[in-house]
This record gives C-alpha cells, sequence and structure tokens, in this order.
C-alpha cells in the first residue's frame, strides 16, 4: 500500500521485491561507489516530516563496496515484481 515500487517499475527501473515482504529493513543508499547514506531513516515523507530518524552520511570507498556487495547479495535472492499487480498505465 504505502511501497513505491509499482511508480518505479512503470518508469522502468529496475527493481526486485524480497522474497520476504514487508521484512527487508535495510535503509541504504550507496552513491558513486564512495558515499554511503544510511540509518533509520525511511526515506519517506512521513520521516522527513514527522518522525524522529537518524542519518549517517560516510564517505568511504572501502564501507561503500562492503555495502554494495550487501546490496549485490540481497539482488540476486529477490525476484521481479508481478508486472500485473503493477498497473502501469
Amino acid at each position: 500500500e504505502y511501497s513505491e515500487m509499482p511508480a518505479l517499475y512503470c518508469a522502468g527501473v529496475p527493481v526486485r521485491q524480497d522474497g520476504n515482504p514487508r521484512t527487508f529493513h535495510h535503509k541504504v543508499l550507496i552513491i558513486d561507489e564512495q558515499i554511503v547514506v544510511t540509518g533509520s531513516f525511511n526515506f519517506s515523507e512521513n520521516a522527513d516530516s514527522s518522525n524522529d530518524e537518524n542519518v549517517v552520511i560516510i564517505t568511504s570507498t572501502e564501507l561503500a563496496s562492503e555495502y554494495l556487495q550487501e546490496f549485490e547479495r540481497r539482488w540476486v535472492e529477490a525476484s521481479g515484481p508481478d508486472p500485473a499487480e503493477m498497473n502501469c498505465q
């Protein structure tokens, strides 16, 4: 209900769905293989305007590499969404 996946999928962005929906809790951005943004922040309007959240921004190619490896492990485990459920128009 609150997922941005349909909008991203319909815009042509490659997306995957975790095999255990609503429990995957990673909150990470990896920028240019050198900056890691992480914390409790959900990257949502509610997190931005209502919640008490934390965000850490770290510049480290070594740490970014570790996060990218984790991302790749999760990406391989996940599957593409069912196109019939995406309601692209």
